[in-house]
């Protein structure tokens, strides 16, 4: 007995979807087609763990999800797109049916010739003839032979009437004419700007403060009544005051009337944050076990301008972590803060215990919206307890107690979005700590490590994560040795995952970690979206811990190949990972689960 029947053009009304498949699609993959219709596929995991909704055939909802295909390609620039009557094969027994979509593209419009005109009495304006108005059009994605799409074509009417509104033209209107050729199939595409008056910004009204005081507000604004007309530089100015974290809400909007004035006043609506916020949370991992945490927030405390934190931890790694931040913001800018943290924390490693206490002074510095910098000075008091009994016999690791003081420096460049779960974009950090900077200590050293990540959007639900870090310490002066906590580990959930954590690197005859003082890890990680919230990972890392500092030696590297299951949640991912060691005598499997993707 035939337990599928195969039609062409007719199945029962309402058979609730189970597969979906295109055929034909070159210039888009099934995963961004599927995306823009409502026909979707639902399996039995999906509706019973992820209550997804399945989809029912009908000729009339057909009908509906062609036309939005069709809407999609010739939205991307496909005038002739052809899509034909679906093929579906129906299982009787389940109701349920198959459908097989077949799509020919043909050619898409290209984009022709590009102008742009404010011409009034015959007279060119001078401002499309200058360098930077060249810079600012070379920059937009409708061009002269890239594939005409609608999307473009929007994005660069914002983006031109972003331009001129930046230089004094509140009330500029864009408007764009198209020129269809259907025998050359290009699309030119003709730019008319009318820039209306020349505007000035008016002046100034506040609304909402209660506990913030206003002189805070105008500092924090790139703008004075006066100041030629911007869009741009009353988007920074909003953004320079929610950087004082203080609000929930400021709006800052522009006055424009029906009747053009050349005088545009500004109305800044705030809503002040509550100024006591709380946060806790407690989860599980397999490195850390149980985890809590507390973070307590106070908004104008303890000055008019200020925020202080209080944040307490408690893990299998740190059994208690206390912490409190003093944060002055716009201390030398509208974009600069000043922090004061101190600390008491315990951690409890594989290879020592230990106690600290401390505190630093950090400056920090947002040079663009990617870009941020940060200078602290440090002061540590460690007590320390080394498992192994080699490193603890060792002439120069005679101290147990002491102190740590120095200056370090911080750089980051980060573009990767979303935050907690990126799709596309760049991560580049690198950091320096120069201990004994102000005062001896036992252990003088500088340390650096600089680390790369990189998000790529491959097609639809497939992104393509990679990462790689490097750093060493070195002992200078009067140092023979570095510190242990301050050594580098590798292995675990959040580096080669191979390995136990620590357990990648020097070990001692008794195989307790202890560390080194150059490291090298690398990832390579393609994140593939499945259905719903879920997807999967598969992964290959490597890297290894050297005693020597400086010292990177690629036959020494290790590796280590793995596959794990994502879970999208509000906070980021959850997933659990497993991965053993390739081309290596040690071929153990490991286990792990956490929050958040590893890198």
């Amino acid at each position: 007995m035939a337990l599928c029947l195969s039609l062409s053009g007719y199945a029962q009304e309402n058979a609730e979807i189970r597969k979906i498949k295109i055929k034909g699609n070159e210039a888009f993959d099934d995963g961004e087609l599927l995306e823009k219709i409502s026909f979707n596929e639902a399996s039995w995991i999906g509706k019973l763990i992820f209550k997804q909704e399945p989809s029912f055939y009908s000729s009339e909802a057909w009908e509906m999800n062609k036309a939005q295909l069709k809407a999609f390609y010739q939205s991307e620039g496909y005038l002739h797109v052809q899509i034909e009557e679906p093929e579906l094969e129906m299982h009787p027994r389940k109701y349920k049916v198959d459908i097989l979509i077949r799509i020919r593209e043909g050619k898409p419009v290209r984009v022709g010739e590009v102008s742009f005109s404010t011409v009034k009495g015959g007279v060119q304006d001078s401002l499309l003839v200058n360098e930077k108005w060249q810079k600012e059009k070379s920059q937009l994605a409708t061009r002269e032979g890239a594939r005409f799409r609608d999307e473009d074509v929007n994005s660069d009417q914002d983006a031109v009437s972003s331009w001129f509104s930046s230089l004094g033209y509140a009330y500029v209107d864009v408007q764009h004419d198209i020129s269809l050729f259907q025998d050359t199939l290009t699309a030119d595409v003709d730019w008319d700007v009318d820039k209306g008056p020349f505007c000035r910004f008016g002046e100034l009204t506040i609304e909402g403060l209660e506990r913030t005081p206003e002189r805070a507000i105008r500092k924090q604004m790139t703008i004075a009544p006066g100041d030629v007309y911007s869009s741009r530089q009353l988007s920074q100015s909003q953004k320079q005051i929610y950087e004082l974290g203080l609000f929930r809400i400021a709006s800052l909007q522009a006055g424009l009337t029906n009747r053009q004035r050349d005088s545009i006043p500004l109305k800044l609506t705030i809503e002040e944050a509550p100024r006591w916020a709380a946060r806790f949370g407690v989860g599980y991992g397999r490195e850390d076990k149980f985890r809590t945490f507390v973070d307590v927030g106070l908004l104008n405390f303890p000055g008019p301008v200020m925020r202080t934190n209080f944040y307490a931890k408690h893990s299998s790694l740190e059994p208690y972590r206390f912490e409190a931040k003093v944060t002055k913001p716009a201390i030398l800018g509208p974009r600069s803060s000043l922090e004061f943290k101190p600390m008491i924390r315990r951690r409890n490693e594989r290879g020592f215990d230990s106690f600290i206490w401390g505190g630093d002074l950090s400056l920090h510095q947002n040079f663009s919206d990617y870009l941020t910098g940060s200078i602290s000075l440090y002061f540590e008091r460690v007590d320390i307890d080394i498992t192994s009994e080699f490193e603890r016999s060792l002439r120069d690791l005679h101290q147990s107690t002491y102190s740590k003081n120095g200056v370090s420096l911080g750089l980051l460049y980060y573009t990767a979005n979303p935050r907690f779960d990126p799709t596309d974009g760049w991560s580049l950090g690198i950091n320096t700590r120069a201990n004994s900077s102000f005062f001896d200590s036992a252990y003088p050293f500088f340390k650096y490590l600089f680390e790369v990540k990189r998000y790529q959007p491959v097609r639809s639900g497939f992104v393509l994560a990679m990462r790689l870090k490097a750093g060493s310490i070195r002992p200078w002066g009067s140092g023979v040795v570095t510190p242990f906590e301050e050594r580098f580990f590798a292995g675990g959930s959040q580096s080669v995952r191979g390995w136990p954590r620590q357990m990648l690197g020097p070990l001692d005859e008794e195989d307790v970690p202890i560390g080194g003082n150059s490291v090298l890890e690398g990832s390579i990680e393609p994140r593939i979206k499945i259905f719903g919230p879920l997807s999967m990972v598969v992964f290959m890392d490597f890297g290894n811990v050297w005693r020597d500092e400086n010292t990177f030696k690629p036959d020494e590297v290790r590796f280590a190949a793995g596959s794990g299951i994502r879970v999208s949640t509000p906070i980021g991912p959850v997933g659990i990972d497993f991965a053993r060691p390739v081309f290596d005598d040690d071929n153990k499997w490991q286990f792990h689960l956490n929050i958040g993707h590893a890198f």
